[in-house]
């Protein structure tokens, strides 16, 4: 038995090794220019809404049941100024976090589902989307209880499967792991869902238990190993006050294997342990 457990432990320690080396963070420490073009191009740019107008839509939204969803009071028209006029500017991925929260702190009348027209200008009065076709690819969001009580979000879709090009289409560029990495989509699936809640020793949003999201791109290693992916699931954001960073927790996702051949030990280890990383964290 004992042999046994060494043998066991030993596999999982090789494991661990050649996941470390193998899943790919999405971020870069020295990127390499010459190898990786498009990695000090410009960040997309942050869309100042108008906070009187925005205001006005989320005032005007309903739930399916008629019910007011926002009432304006001085502390949350502070909270929106904060989002949306706070200097160095939040990303428009943080933005639209935040803004969700805030509704969610009003959520008095759980569940709250919301439907177009009225979410549609809501997220389109934030400008939060560069591209303003997305918000109308949303049929509905919803704002329920799971079975341990923690409220979550619900988005679907009119279609089962949304591909939302980042950065308008020219992606986020990096070097790591010896070859250059570009996200270039985030693939979202109708029920899409998560959670928002601060942070326990900050003031940093986190948004976590993701559930039908994806990274598409080119990601990989060319260190000991060769190793290209297309797609990564996301799983936690932490977005860090102040700045346009966040924490990135994410693995390989199972549809990685379903679409590309990899070695049996890769799928084996492929997805056990998640990958962190601390980068720009937008869309």
């Amino acid at each position: 038995m004992f042999t046994n457990y060494k043998r066991l432990k030993k596999k999982a320690s090789f494991s661990f090794f050649v996941l470390a080396l193998v899943l790919v963070p999405l971020t870069s420490l020295g990127a390499k220019q010459d190898f990786c073009p498009g990695v000090d191009d410009p960040p997309p740019p942050v869309l100042n809404p108008n906070v009187p107008r925005l205001v006005t839509s989320l005032e005007s939204l309903r739930d399916t049941e008629g019910r007011v969803v926002w009432k304006t009071s001085e502390s949350n028209l502070s909270d929106l100024r904060r989002i949306f006029e706070s200097k160095p500017a939040k990303t428009k991925l943080e933005q639209f976090f935040q803004l969700l929260f805030l509704i969610q702190k009003q959520g008095k009348n759980i569940p709250i589902v919301v439907r177009p027209p009225g979410i549609t200008d809501v997220l389109l009065q934030a400008r939060v989307f560069t591209n303003p076709s997305f918000p109308a690819k949303i049929t509905s969001v919803t704002l329920k209880k799971n079975g341990n009580g923690i409220l979550t979000y619900r988005v679907e879709f009119g279609d089962a499967e949304i591909r939302f090009p980042i950065n308008q289409g020219r992606g986020f560029v990096t070097w790591e792991q010896g070859m250059c990495q570009k996200a270039k989509e985030l693939v979202f699936y109708t029920g899409f869902s998560f959670q928002v809640r601060k942070a326990r020793n900050s003031r940093n949003l986190v948004v976590d238990h993701f559930d039908k999201v994806q990274l598409f791109g080119e990601f990989g290693t060319r260190k000991i190993f060769s190793i290209d992916l297309n797609y990564v699931d996301l799983e936690k954001v932490e977005f860090i006050e102040g700045t346009d960073q966040g924490k990135v927790k994410s693995r390989v996702a199972d549809r990685e294997f379903l679409e590309n051949k990899h070695s049996r030990l890769f799928r084996f280890v492929g997805t056990l342990i998640p990958s962190t990383s601390q980068q720009r964290i937008d869309w």
